[in-house]
């Protein structure tokens, strides 16, 4: 299985899956059903995952003007992509430069550690589109009072402003979002893979 939009690489250090469909990277049912596949058949590898987006930007969340099935087929789709990143057994980074929109942001903010440049915007704006979606990964790093400006005004905010650093991203200058990713990825390299996924069980519980 393969998507356009995604490259997935396997190396001994972790598993990476790139956003790749410039210019914004904006997701498609495809995308989404790929990259679900991924994480789910990687549930048993020890390695950590990690997320990123190309250098200029992370996703501009789905797709609006892409051909897709019915709405209920675009939402399931996009709630299981989700879900997979939430509850995947092993530890997940995601890197985040530029821009983190909508379905971008909940997949980003549902990775176990946050890796965000100081000035990535981050919008949902699925008010403006009618949209109702799950905000749950959102209050990982964010009080309610930026949820609610966020889904309902649709605003953008940096990392920065929505004082992420003190909700436990690793908040780090424009550019050195992925770099700073790698870091943490080394750091995890160095510790019992079987004891990563022990302590993360234990932080879900």
């Amino acid at each position: 299985m393969s998507s356009e939009g995604v490259s997935v690489s396997h190396r001994p250090d972790a598993i990476r899956i790139c956003l790749d469909r410039p210019p914004v990277n904006a997701f498609t049912v495809e995308m989404l059903r790929y990259i679900t596949a991924v994480i789910d058949g990687a549930r048993a590898d020890p390695r950590p995952m990690l997320i990123t987006g190309s250098v200029h930007i992370f996703s501009a969340g789905f797709d609006v003007k892409s051909p897709a099935p019915d709405a209920r087929a675009v939402n399931a789709a996009a709630r299981e992509c989700v879900t997979a990143v939430q509850q995947h057994p092993g530890p997940t980074v995601a890197a985040v430069e530029g821009a983190a929109v909508g379905l971008g942001l909940l997949i980003a903010a549902s990775a176990d550690i946050l890796v965000v440049s100081r000035t990535a915007q981050l919008r949902m704006p699925e008010v403006a589109l009618g949209i109702a979606g799950d905000v749950q990964p959102l209050r990982r790093f964010l009080p309610d009072p930026w949820v609610r400006r966020l889904c309902l005004l649709g605003e953008a905010f940096s990392a920065e402003q929505v004082h992420l650093e003190s909700a436990g991203a690793a908040v780090c200058e424009p550019g050195t979002a992925r770099d700073r990713a790698e870091e943490v990825i080394a750091v995890m390299g160095g510790v019992d893979a079987a004891a990563l996924r022990q302590v993360k069980q234990r932080l879900w519980e």
